[in-house]
């Protein structure tokens, strides 16, 4: 990863050149940006230009450094990541299944959990950094360098790391080996153990324009304009997010037809119907239900947007347009908070693992009188 394979974020680049250049590299630095903002791409090209042995303004990309960070096989640069524990399949740490985070990493570097909870095979269970992790950690950092350089350690998603695992790594974050690098890359960096966070330089990353993304989706994935444009528009800022929706019209059909009968059957106050769509909605991934909960935010989102800016709405697919234009009256000032607030706080308790069903009835029997508030 060269850094001018990174999007965007070029003052950030310029200034982690110079900090090598200048042989002031801090021994742990923490990358800070919501995901698919290119903090992970950022870290690989950092850690690529450190170990290149013929670098100029950028990596030469060709020693055999550079070649083993391409393919994450440097023996110098280590990644940590979370995992399902698994008793079973006795999985206890990154290089169980390192195998499966190089083939998501090959696909594109903007990465972003839930993709990886699906390559792990269960988007219903949580990734966790443990204690087995933190031990294997120390091991590999103790030892000397392969290639008499830095070692490096890539710590992706840091705030997944348990207390146990982030205590027990408190004493060599701190007083770390000659010429060893830590490189935490997080999405969240507030839901990081604050002794964790004291002893790191933190790195802020800004959230990509769309813009930015609408050129990169063009010349990566030859993408037409219009559709490059639709899907860096939906992104956020976030390349990831508009990197996996370039393929999501299933899965946008899925929302929005299951958007539709819930916000019927909440109008209506159809209690049996509604207990049987519940159901069928807690039947699918713990994953597919946070996306499902932020495609319903941004549908009341669109329906603001279009009845009292008198605009034609934005953003949108015909299919999504076709609806809105006419559900938007039954979304408006008098509701719209209350929506909010209902949605976001859902969304809180499922990434706490609370009883799909049990949540979701909970919401819906709050929309039986938000939606009557025309």
């Amino acid at each position: 990863m060269l850094f001018q394979d990174v999007i965007a974020q070029k003052e950030l680049k310029e200034q982690l050149i110079k900090t090598i250049k200048s042989n002031k590299v801090s021994h742990a630095q923490l990358f800070c940006g919501q995901e698919g903002s290119g903090h992970f791409a950022m870290a690989v090209a950092y850690a690529q230009f450190l170990l290149c042995q013929n670098r100029a303004e950028d990596s030469c990309g060709n020693c055999s450094s550079c070649v083993k960070i391409q393919q994450l096989a440097h023996p110098d640069v280590h990644f940590s990541f979370p995992v399902h524990l698994s008793k079973t399949n006795k999985i206890t740490q990154s290089d169980d299944v390192i195998k499966e985070f190089r083939e998501m990493i090959s696909q594109s570097p903007y990465i972003g959990i839930s993709h990886w909870n699906e390559f792990l095979g269960n988007q219903n269970k949580q990734g966790i950094i443990a204690v087995k992790e933190s031990e294997a950690i120390i091991k590999k950092l103790s030892l000397k360098a392969f290639e008499g350089n830095f070692k490096v350690l890539i710590m992706w998603l840091p705030e997944f790391m348990n207390k146990e695992a982030a205590n027990k790594l408190l004493k060599l974050i701190e007083e770390p080996p000659k010429k060893t690098v830590f490189l935490l890359v997080a999405d969240s960096a507030d839901k990081i153990i604050d002794t964790i966070l004291s002893r790191t330089q933190k790195v802020n990353f800004l959230s990509l324009k769309a813009e930015e993304i609408k050129t990169n989706l063009i010349s990566r994935h030859q993408l037409s304009n219009e559709k490059a444009e639709y899907c860096a528009n939906l992104s956020d800022g976030n390349f990831h997010k508009a990197e996996q929706s370039i393929n999501t019209n299933e899965n946008d059909n899925f929302y929005l037809s299951a958007f539709v009968n819930w916000m019927r059957l909440c109008y209506s106050r159809n209690i049996s119907d509604t207990i049987d769509w519940v159901d069928e909605m807690a039947s699918t991934g713990r994953e597919q239900q946070k996306e499902f909960l932020l495609f319903s935010l941004e549908m009341f989102r669109q329906c603001i947007i279009g009845h009292y800016s008198g605009e034609t709405l934005t953003l949108l697919n015909d299919k999504q347009h076709q609806f809105l234009s006419k559900f938007s009256p039954f979304i408006n000032h008098l509701n719209i908070v209350g929506l909010d607030e209902t949605i976001n706080n859902a969304y809180y308790h499922l990434e706490r693992n609370a009883n799909p069903k049990i949540l979701l009835l909970d919401v819906s029997l709050k929309f039986y009188s938000l939606l009557k508030k025309v």
